[in-house]
This record gives C-alpha cells, structure tokens and sequence, in this order.
C-alpha cells in the first residue's frame, strides 16, 4: 500500500516539473519576439507625405527665384547741336567772328559762305565747330553706354544674392537653423548698398553759417552803386549784350556744365514761371542789383536759400532756347544793364 502510494506521489512530481518547464520555455520564446519587434530598423521608406512636403519645397523656391535681368541698352542721348547765331542789321563777318572768338575762315567753312558774302539780317549762322559738337555728342553717348554697362553689372549680383538669400533661408527653415542664411544676405545688403549709392544724387553744398547769412542779409539791406562778380560759367560768350535786343549775355557749354552764382545773395525765384526763360533763377545781391540765370538743366536751390558766390545753384542746358547755353542778366534797379563791365575779365 505505501508502495503505490509512493509511485503515485513521484509521478505528480515529475509532472508538475515537467509543466514548469514548459511554461519557462513559452515565457522566453515571448520576451525574444517582443525584444525583435521594438528594434528599430536599419532603413525606413519615407512616406508619401513626406516626398509631396519636400516637392512642394522646392517648386516654392523656384518659383520665387527672380529670373535673370536682361541688360537694358542706353537710350541714344540728345545730340549736341553747334551754337547759332542770328544776325542783326549791321553785322559783318568780321564782327560775328570777333564777338564769338573765332576766325573769320572758320566762321565762313563752316556756313560754306565765300570770301565775298555779306551777312543779312536774321540770318541764322554757325558760330561754333561742328566738329566739337560731334565730339560732344560722342562723349555723352560714351559715358551713357558706360553707364548702362555698370547697371548690367550690378544686376546679375543683386539677382545672385537674392535668390541665395532664398535658398538659405529655405534650407534653415526646413533643418532650424539660420547660420547658413548669413553670408547670402550680406551679399544681397552690398549689391544693394552698392546700387543705391550709384543712384543717389550729389548733395548740395553745405548750407551757410549764421554768420554769413547775417552778412547776406546786411548786404540786401544796402544801397550800392555797383556790384562785384564772378563768372556763373566757364564758356565763352556766345551772345553779346545789345542795349534794347537783348537783356544780357549768354556763356556757351555743355548740358550739365555747373551755373554758379555770380555774388552772395538770396534766391528771389527760382522756378519755370517765365516761359521765354525756360527753368530761371533769381538772386538780389543788393537793393540795386540782382543776376539772372536761365534756360537751365536743373535747378539745386529754391526760392529763400541764401547763396555764396561760386556756389553751384544749377545745370547748364537749352530749356526754351535753341542751343545749351546760359543766359546770364544783370539788373539795376530792375532793368537789364551790360554784365560786362561787372564781370572780372573780358571774353571771347
């Protein structure tokens, strides 16, 4: 009896050892499959999303590029016409030639008048080379076509550096970062800086003191019998003063050649009112005197601006005349007298 129940006793044991066994061997086969599937893999396809994102990306880029800038060519610039001269009654060749500082032999190849031609009243004259003028007219064209090359040149960089500042700050935005932005962008502010400082204009001379516009001021206030000046340009005179055919003189030169004025004093007027005078201004030196200038290019002060003399208050050029020249007036107690004899030295 004790003998079965012994065989009985170790057979249980054997069975519940041989279950655990078995229970230990599932456990380990579930911990190894969950161990394989949180391992990451060695390489993962990327997502349809993903490759319509980096796409959209780009095509966004490309479309904001700025497409390149064709160099635009220089517009043809006015030609320089040769200075003329209209004749009046009693006029000779060798007074024509004379008043204009030129030969008479020049005077008459150039109109293609023989030796023994006699000028005519209102007959318009060539009174300065043609061949100068061409030179002009040359030069002017030059110094467009340089021009309009340097712009060509500035172009492309400016487009250069702003389609990388694009590209670099596409790719700092999509990595979050921005240090790859920098060099483009101070590229793009140079070209920039660069055009700008080619556009800017001049600046006007400094303005006066208070002491020289006290000065000015007292000089306005006085009376004066005469009135020392400058020349307001470098050309020679074109046209003399003829008392009751003209009011003044006019310098010859080229457009854009510096007016200056002829003694201190405050801009009165300085407009496009009168039209016979084209762009004018106005300056009173005195109670008696006052200078006139016209048929400018551009006007550089205003009307009140107090001006010193050999100041630059315009740019020669031929509004309402028929060739570029400045037409230079001297008025005493408002009516046109000779600038000459105010002037420092005798012209051509």
């Amino acid at each position: 009896m004790s003998r079965r129940r012994f065989d009985r006793t170790v057979v249980s044991v054997a069975i519940g050892l041989l279950a655990s066994a078995l229970a230990a061997c599932a456990n380990v086969g579930q911990q190894d499959a969950a161990a394989d599937s949180n391992a990451s893999p060695a390489w993962t396809a990327p997502s349809p999303a993903a490759v319509s994102s980096a796409d959209a990306t780009v095509a966004a880029q490309s479309a904001a590029a700025p497409a390149p800038v064709a160099p635009k060519a220089a517009k043809p610039v006015k030609p320089v016409q040769p200075a003329m001269y209209r004749a009046r009654r009693g006029d000779t060749l060798q007074r024509i030639a004379r008043s204009h500082n030129i030969t008479v032999k020049q005077l008459q190849a150039w109109n293609r008048l023989k030796s023994s031609a006699h000028v005519k009243p209102g007959q318009m004259l060539i009174v300065s080379s043609p061949e100068a003028a061409r030179n002009a007219t040359a030069a002017a064209q030059a110094a467009a076509d340089r021009a309009a090359a340097q712009a060509a040149a500035v172009a492309p960089v400016a487009a250069t550096a702003s389609s990388g500042t694009l590209a670099s700050s596409g790719t700092s935005a999509s990595s979050g970062t921005s240090a790859s932005s920098g060099a483009p962008a101070s590229a793009a502010h140079a070209a920039d800086a660069a055009v700008t400082a080619s556009a800017t204009p001049t600046p006007p001379a400094d303005p006066p003191s208070p002491e020289e516009v006290r000065e000015v001021h007292a000089a306005l206030a006085r009376h004066a019998n005469g009135v020392s000046l400058a020349w307001p340009a470098q050309g020679n005179v074109v046209e003399s003063f003829q008392p009751g055919e003209t009011r003044g003189i006019e310098i010859g030169g080229k457009s854009g050649d510096p007016v200056r004025a002829a003694a201190d004093g405050k801009v009165m007027y300085a407009g496009t009112g009168l039209n016979e005078y084209g762009s004018l201004i106005i300056v009173q030196h005195n109670k008696d005197f006052l200078t006139a200038y016209s048929h400018n290019r551009k006007l550089m002060v205003k009307m009140g601006d107090i001006v010193r003399k050999g100041q630059q208050i315009a740019e020669m050029g031929s509004e309402n005349n028929s060739r570029v020249s400045l037409g230079f007036e001297v008025r005493r107690d408002g009516k046109p007298v000779d600038p000459m004899p105010y002037l420092p030295r005798p012209r051509g």
